[in-house]
């Protein structure tokens, strides 16, 4: 996601959703973050919420 720019709920529990199912495949979650572009960081955040 573009720096700044607001996401529906809808969007941001997709993003979450596909790095998840990603994760679980193997990927590492830095490749998995990058797909879904957003950071690591923000990733871990929402996951804390």
């Amino acid at each position: 996601m573009r720096r700044g720019q607001k996401t529906s709920a809808e969007q941001v529990i997709l993003k979450l959703r596909q790095i998840e199912v990603q994760t679980a495949q193997g990927k590492s979650l830095a490749l998995a973050c990058k797909e879904a572009e957003i950071s690591e960081q923000s990733y871990r955040d929402e996951c804390l919420r």
